[in-house]
């Protein structure tokens, strides 16, 4: 088994919230301090997204970020024990502008503990189904998979065809898509913070084919094993008659959606991603 898979396993058995879930943050800080991943990128990264804040400033965010993902990987571990917790754990704001009757396009990103998102949505009876990109390593996407189908969670991979996304939307239940990574050749270059960047299609083209709403759905931690939840306004876009300008037109206002999930939350933002691979 991988050292990865071996750790998240590790993590399920001992953490449990309060001392044990603080002493492996401060752990796992004190490695992160050391080596932290992808530094650069995040550098960069916040400093396109924030302009207006001080190098000092973003510098401070930056370390939040780290303690952002330990944290995250923390509570999902926890939550293994069981799922239930999460509905303490996370308060939905406003769960009943969900209408599951309907379904739509949940458009979440990775600002927050996404992980949690799902599994809310889930132990909250709705019946929603991922899209997620898995990782490279065979052991660890199957350790990944276990925790995210034993907290009830529904997915299905990135790179599978769109019939089983469309069927989920067909069925009037819900498709839940995080679509704020580079997207390399598959995407479209759109603005995301002032800079044109390959941005995947998915929530526009499944608007578009089946006039589902896109909605929103907002995460931020208040503290650990604590976090707000809610449903913002649905996206209105408008199809101009051509499909290429209106998808663009879909897309751009999607990522002006995740903007302002990265403005409420940027300490919470993924920002060690390579999201302007364009432009690095």
């Amino acid at each position: 088994m991988s050292f990865k898979a071996s750790a998240i396993r590790f993590l399920m058995k001992i953490v449990r919230p309060g001392a044990s879930a603080a002493c492996l943050a401060l752990f796992f800080r004190g490695l992160v301090r050391l080596a932290p991943i992808r530094k650069q990128t995040a550098a960069r990264n916040l400093e396109i997204a924030l302009p207006e804040k001080t190098p000092r400033e973003r510098g401070a965010i930056l370390w939040k970020t780290y303690d952002h993902l330990i944290w995250m990987g923390i509570e999902f571990a926890a939550l293994q024990r069981d799922p239930r917790l999460v509905l303490d754990w996370v308060d939905f704001e406003n769960e009943s502008a969900l209408d599951d009757s309907k379904g739509g396009i949940l458009l979440a990103s990775h600002v927050g503990n996404w992980e949690l998102c799902g599994s809310r949505l889930a132990q909250g009876g709705h019946v929603v189904t991922a899209i997620v990109r898995e990782s490279c390593d065979d052991e660890e996407r199957g350790v990944i998979a276990e925790m995210r189908v034993r907290a009830g969670w529904k997915f299905i991979s990135h790179t599978s065809s769109m019939m089983p996304a469309l069927a989920v939307l067909k069925r009037n239940e819900f498709l839940a898509i995080m679509p704020d990574q580079h997207a390399s050749s598959a995407g479209i270059a759109v603005p995301f913070f002032g800079l044109a960047t390959s941005t995947p299609q998915g929530p526009a083209v499944f608007a578009y084919l089946t006039k589902k709403p896109i909605i929103p759905v907002y995460i931020r931690r208040i503290r650990p094993f604590k976090h707000v939840m809610r449903i913002g306004e649905p996206i209105k876009w408008e199809d101009t008659g051509e499909r290429g300008r209106t998808i663009y037109g879909i897309t751009a206002a999607v990522n002006r959606e995740v903007e302002q999930m990265v403005r409420e939350a940027p300490d919470q933002w993924l920002a060690q991603h390579k999201r302007f691979k364009e432009h690095y």
